[in-house]
């Protein structure tokens, strides 16, 4: 899994933009699904990174 927050919000977009392109309700609900978990990922990714800084900033 990458956890880099930057990639997960490119690939949250790219779903988006998919979900947009299509006329089927079924495909487009798939790929908000996507984006969705996509989206998650990131946040996660930023919450580990916010910890990891104030971790480091508390060992010096």
């Amino acid at each position: 899994m990458n956890e880099d927050p930057k990639f997960c919000r490119q690939r949250a977009e790219v779903e988006r933009s998919a979900a947009a392109a299509t006329d089927l309700a079924r495909v487009q609900e798939r790929h908000l699904q996507s984006a969705a978990t996509w989206d998650r990922m990131a946040e996660r990714g930023e919450a580990f990174l916010r910890s990891k800084a104030l971790k480091a900033a508390l060992a010096n």
